[in-house]
């Protein structure tokens, strides 16, 4: 069992710090000598709290707090400016919705990176619920539920897909900035796609082409470059950084 080595307060085992005294939970005690006796003296300069000695989970519990403490912040006080001046909940619903998802979506983001399909399902589903929220307030749903909500699955589905490969990937270079730019090409298609769809009754592509046009090319170069030329395998060698 993990115990200070200064107050003897028992601590978990990912635990750098104790929360009684302060101390580091790995350092020894000073030891002096008064006389003929041996006395323990404990640090008189406490150690401070160092962000860079704490576990990556510690580290993410951190900045999620600081991140709930900041947006619940700002959804009570414009609540509470709400209150005063409307006496009931008026604006101020769209701070709580938007303050509620981002709050999601971060807790998503810092708890859930190495696990993409949650973290992007996710995502998904919390913006799909704003803007399906958002257009509910507007009493008009027809937006979000045939483009917002198409284009965010797309989109995400993407990006998805996307991490997934730059995740399996051996060699990591300019090869991830050539698939970045596809995929930036086929969202830019999805859109136009989607919008057209639903307002022609077609698919019509026009300005997306040109896009994936000039994104083609500038791909294919890069990724020449990473698998044929072997001596080019990332970035900082690429650009002489």
């Amino acid at each position: 069992m993990k115990v200070c080595n200064y107050c003897g307060v028992e601590l978990d085992a990912e635990m750098n710090f104790c929360p009684l005294c302060g101390h580091k939970s790995n350092t020894p005690v000073v030891k002096s000598r008064t006389g003929a006796n041996n006395t323990e003296v404990k640090q008189s300069k406490t150690d401070a709290y160092n962000f860079e000695d704490l576990t990556q989970l510690q580290q993410r519990k951190i900045v999620w707090e600081l991140a709930a403490f900041i947006l619940i912040s700002c959804v009570v006080i414009t609540s509470i400016i709400d209150l005063l001046i409307s006496r009931h909940i008026t604006w101020s619903k769209y701070t709580m919705t938007i303050g509620l998802v981002l709050l999601l979506d971060i807790t998503l983001i810092i708890f859930m990176q190495k696990r993409l399909f949650l973290l992007f399902s996710g995502c998904f589903v919390s913006t799909s619920l704003l803007l399906f929220l958002l257009d509910l307030y507007s009493r008009n749903i027809d937006n979000g539920l045939k483009l917002g909500i198409p284009i965010i699955f797309f989109i995400f589905l993407v990006v998805f897909l996307l991490a997934l490969l730059i995740r399996k990937m051996k060699q990591k270079g300019i090869n991830i900035i050539a698939y970045s730019l596809i995929a930036a090409g086929i969202i830019c298609m999805c859109i136009e796609g989607i919008i057209t769809l639903q307002l022609q009754n077609q698919l019509n592509f026009k300005w997306s082409m040109i896009v994936m046009v000039a994104i083609l090319p500038v791909s294919a170069i890069l990724l020449y470059i990473h698998y044929r030329l072997k001596r080019v395998t990332n970035l900082k060698k690429a650009f002489h950084i």
